[in-house]
This record gives C-alpha cells, sequence and structure tokens, in this order.
C-alpha cells in the first residue's frame, strides 16, 4: 500500500527537518514534522515538537495506520508521570 501524499517524505520539504533546543540542558534535537516527542541525547529529557504538522494524518480516519501510531494520543510519557504528581 503507497503511502499518501501528506505523509511520504519524497513531498516533503528540507524544513520539515529542523532542530529544537532541549528545555531542560539545551542541547541541539532534531526533529522531524510528524515527530510526536523526541528524547534529548544528552540529558535524557523527552519532550514534544513543538512544530508538529502531521498534515493530513491528523484529520484523515486511517491517520494513526498511516504513521505508526495514534495521533490522538500526544502526551509526553514524561508529561503523564508530572500530572500524577501534581
Amino acid at each position: 500500500m503507497a503511502k499518501c501524499p501528506g505523509q511520504d517524505m519524497q513531498f516533503w520539504k528540507p524544513e520539515d527537518i529542523y532542530e529544537v533546543e532541549c528545555p531542560k540542558c539545551k542541547a541541539k534535537v532534531e526533529f522531524w514534522k510528524d515527530d510526536i516527542t523526541r528524547k534529548c541525547k544528552k540529558c535524557g529529557h523527552s519532550f514534544r515538537n513543538p512544530k508538529l504538522n502531521l498534515a493530513c494524518a491528523e484529520w484523515c480516519q486511517y491517520g494513526k495506520y498511516c504513521i505508526g501510531q495514534d495521533i490522538k494520543q500526544k502526551e509526553c510519557p514524561e508529561d503523564e508521570g508530572n500530572k500524577k504528581r501534581s
């Protein structure tokens, strides 16, 4: 089964892959536009993609099959732990 154009990397632009500063240690962390979370290689902190762009997978009924994860659940596992402690 072919991927839809919204998630097919051949249609991505160079700016769809970018670096974001880790909020804990300020190291650079590479994100792809459809990464929901990433873990910093330097300090191990997991955080959400501030520029998350799931394109059509956000609303398409087949979105979770297309990108391989449940897009409705955008919570970072570390965020869940913080909620329980509050």
